[in-house]
């Protein structure tokens, strides 16, 4: 779907929300890289789409004499391609920009907060991954609410485990290999912008719990690096991992301990 169109579904229902509070909307004129929609009201915000990182994101900032001033904050950030994404993707984007600007969402704060970085870029955490994972799954956007309100922070690995594995299985094993193309290239994505824990949900949790045919339609377009990794943990399939044992101390260590020990406290035996 057209970026613009896109852009034009989820503003749309941003108007709904500001526009009926006051806000005016303001036309920002493109850059290479960047489309810009601008509200200001008691506060600023302003919807981007950013071309190379194929992202849209919500952003906000204070008002000063009736202008932004521009110290803009990142309160939602979303993938969107063209090539792949839909309307229903656009949809669900923008019901999740309304909710935040409604808010407040003190879960979403804490888990942006923690959002790691790798070469200055902000990474797709758990529940960046969960909201995305709602464009295949409607019917979970009422568990992942349940989980941001019911907990202090969202329980990346339970929630994959629990609410989208099953679902990701089920749709695999229903859908043609025209969305499965798609799925596919979605997950790509994703992985390549998620810190290591969405990593570890896509190629632990989701993928292997796929069988072998569906796995290669999954992995097979997958750059040999990613698939090297797929691959790997794929050979853990079934498989019990034990956390690691604390070490016993070496021989040498405790005797080199227990000298010290006499050598200080002579009186203790």
């Amino acid at each position: 779907m057209e970026i613009a169109k896109a852009l034009d579904i989820i503003t749309a229902k941003v108007d709904g929300t500001l526009l009926k509070n006051g806000y005016t909307k303001h036309s920002v004129a493109d850059t290479e890289n960047e489309k810009t929609v601008l509200y200001t009201g008691d506060a600023a915000y302003s919807v981007v789409y950013y071309s190379d990182k194929k992202r849209i994101v919500l952003r906000t900032c204070s008002m000063v004499d009736d202008e932004p001033d521009n110290a803009w904050k990142t309160v939602a950030t979303w993938l969107f391609d063209e090539e792949v994404d839909s309307s229903k993707e656009a949809e669900n984007i923008g019901d999740d920009f309304v909710e935040t600007i409604n808010g407040p969402r003190q879960s979403a704060a804490v888990q942006r907060k923690k959002t790691k970085k790798e070469n200055g870029e902000q990474n797709c955490d758990p529940l960046f991954f969960a909201n995305r994972m709602i464009a295949y799954f409607p019917d979970m956007r009422d568990d992942v609410a349940y989980e941001k309100a019911h907990y202090e922070s969202f329980r990346g690995t339970t929630f994959a485990d629990e609410k989208i594995r099953p679902r990701f299985v089920e749709y695999v094993n229903t859908q043609g290999d025209k969305n499965l193309e798609k799925l596919s290239k979605a997950l790509l994505d994703l992985y390549n912008a998620g810190d290591l824990d969405v990593k570890g949900i896509i190629t632990y949790i989701l993928l292997n719990a796929v069988d072998d045919e569906k796995y290669e339609k999954l992995t097979g377009s997958f750059p040999k690096d990613v698939k090297k990794v797929t691959n790997a943990s794929r050979k853990l399939r079934g498989k019990k991992i034990k956390p690691e044992k604390p070490k016993k101390p070496k021989k040498y260590m405790t005797q080199t301990l227990e000298a010290m020990q006499e050598r200080h406290y002579p009186d203790r035996k």
